[in-house]
């Protein structure tokens, strides 16, 4: 949890090695899941949503991720709650460049 001028924020955290879009994707369908349910807000005692931050080792890992979710109905409602970088992505910047499952580069917060 982050400490923002606003408010506190929630994040969850996976870091993907290799290029299983797979396995990827099943792991961020368990995200999706406890999203739909609140979960991460309840068990932190937040009236709002956590955010899903996905960390590849490979771009093209990345890419082929994205691809797959903006294609998924499931995660049509929820495009503002995941956000993904390469390892080198986050090295250059943590807060800045974060980009969306439909293109879209935002900040952390």
């Amino acid at each position: 949890m982050f400490q923002t001028p606003i408010r506190k924020e929630l994040y969850a955290i996976e870091i993907f090695n290799g290029m299983n879009v797979q396995r990827v994707h099943t792991s961020l369908l368990k995200h999706l899941l406890a999203l739909k349910e609140g979960e991460p807000s309840k068990q932190f005692g937040l009236e709002y949503g956590s955010r899903i931050l996905s960390i590849f080792e490979l771009e093209t890992c990345k890419t082929q991720t994205i691809k797959r979710l903006f294609e998924d109905e499931r995660f049509a409602f929820a495009k503002e709650y995941f956000l993904f970088k390469t390892l080198d992505e986050l090295k250059e910047n943590v807060f800045e460049g974060w980009e969306l499952f439909d293109g879209e580069k935002i900040k952390l917060f």
